[in-house]
């Protein structure tokens, strides 16, 4: 249905008056940084043919043209990068790694206006690859999938067609709110008719009973409606899965096929690299080791950061001494119970220390019990998190071997 030409004026007149009403812009950046490179690109990939690549165009009253085949490229991966024009020790390159229902945008920039993680870095002299992972944000996903579905819905075959479209999963703004923030009531309510109840507020229904304090979230409460915006599908589930014969399981999912082994792919041309990946991407970044021990690369991961994400050996085929010379941190913050997977590897790990096999360092560092409190699950967006960034740069600084100039 056409809108009428004054409810559009109307619209534009409304819309322009709330944007002149908005505060000017401010600094994101918490200081000056000269950069001697930056730029992006695209790694990895294949190309597809299909008959469902496009849609066929058709004029109004006729009928569409047949498919033809088309050529198309899906399961590459976005990056970005900045290179400061002076760097710290240990010299190496980190490749950071979003979650689930994020972009690379969570790392670039917070909710409420401040540097995030990705520049943050830069201007503390550690060269920065951010990412979109493989089938998310700039990286794109197979449509291809999707038109063929409709292609067999419109043609009556109605199993073949619910066979074909995948299930695109996401984190929604009530999800968000209750898996990182707070709790929200009554049942059934969501973030703008329920009642929402931040954690450490005295109607918290979840005190802790270890005695230990219960604070708010230092998260940027007052911009938590721009950090929805960021929230998008997950749509690598268009993309084919894999399989691992060293896995357990041996079915692996896309996200774990694609973005891992275009992590390996930007690590080798990186010439070695340390990759901090957080929540979703956890697994992924064993994933990518598991890919470059089996090119016979291991020796180009100087580093693995896990933030809150998964750390199972057997799930990515891998075993404690794979890191007998990559360093490993696991990191959680505050509302998060402690992993049992990642404390089980950061275990498994150090018991080869105390055997006298290995050398690099595993630590599983819970900054609740270090006295950081109120640290949420998007840790590169709460009000701390720069400091919460040097906490990362200053243990890759006195664990990571340092790159020959």
């Amino acid at each position: 249905m056409k809108r009428p030409m004054a409810g559009i004026l109307g619209l534009c007149v409304a819309l322009s008056g709330s944007l002149a009403a908005q505060a000017p812009q401010k600094k994101f950046m918490g200081g000056p940084v000269t950069i001697e490179d930056q730029g992006s690109f695209f790694i990895g990939g294949v190309t597809k043919v299909s008959d469902y690549a496009a849609v066929p165009f058709a004029p109004p009253g006729q009928p569409a043209p047949p498919p033809t085949p088309q050529q198309i490229t899906i399961g590459q991966m976005y990056v970005q990068f900045q290179i400061p024009a002076k760097r710290s020790n240990p010299g190496w390159p980190v490749i950071m790694v979003h979650g689930s229902t994020h972009t690379g945008a969570a790392l670039e920039s917070t909710p409420d206006g401040r540097e995030g993680w990705y520049p943050y870095f830069v201007r503390k002299g550690v060269a920065t690859y951010v990412v979109d992972q493989s089938g998310r944000g700039r990286s794109g996903f197979d449509q291809s999938v999707l038109h063929e579905a409709e292609a067999k819905m419109n043609a009556g075959d109605v199993k073949a067609a619910a066979e074909l479209i995948p299930s695109f999963g996401r984190i929604t703004d009530n999800g968000a709110w209750t898996a990182w923030f707070g709790h929200l009531t009554p049942q059934g309510a969501n973030v703008t008719n329920g009642k929402l109840i931040q954690h450490g507020d005295p109607a918290d229904p979840e005190k802790p009973t270890d005695g230990r304090p219960h604070v708010a979230p230092i998260f940027p409460m007052e911009a938590v409606a721009e950090y929805y915006k960021q929230l998008v599908p997950n749509a690598e589930v268009t993309l084919p899965g894999s399989t691992c014969a060293t896995c357990t399981p041996q079915q692996i999912s896309p996200a774990n096929t694609w973005t891992p082994q275009n992590l390996a792919l930007l690590v080798e041309r990186l010439g070695g690299a340390i990759v901090a990946t957080h929540s979703q991407s956890g697994i992924m970044g064993h994933h990518m080791v598991r890919i470059l021990k089996e090119r016979g690369k291991l020796d180009l991961v100087k580093g693995l950061i896990t933030i809150e994400g998964g750390c199972s050996l057997p799930n990515s085929g891998l075993a404690a001494a794979d890191f007998d010379t990559i360093p490993y941190l696991s990191l959680k913050g505050d509302y998060t119970a402690t992993s049992t997977q990642c404390q089980e590897t950061v275990d498994a790990i150090n018991a080869r220390r105390a055997a006298k096999q290995g050398t690099a360092r595993a630590d599983y560092l819970k900054l609740d019990e270090m006295g950081m409190l109120g640290v949420t699950h998007m840790m590169m967006l709460d009000k701390k998190s720069n400091e919460i960034a040097d906490i990362m740069i200053d243990w890759v600084g006195k664990n990571v071997k340092a790159a020959r100039r």
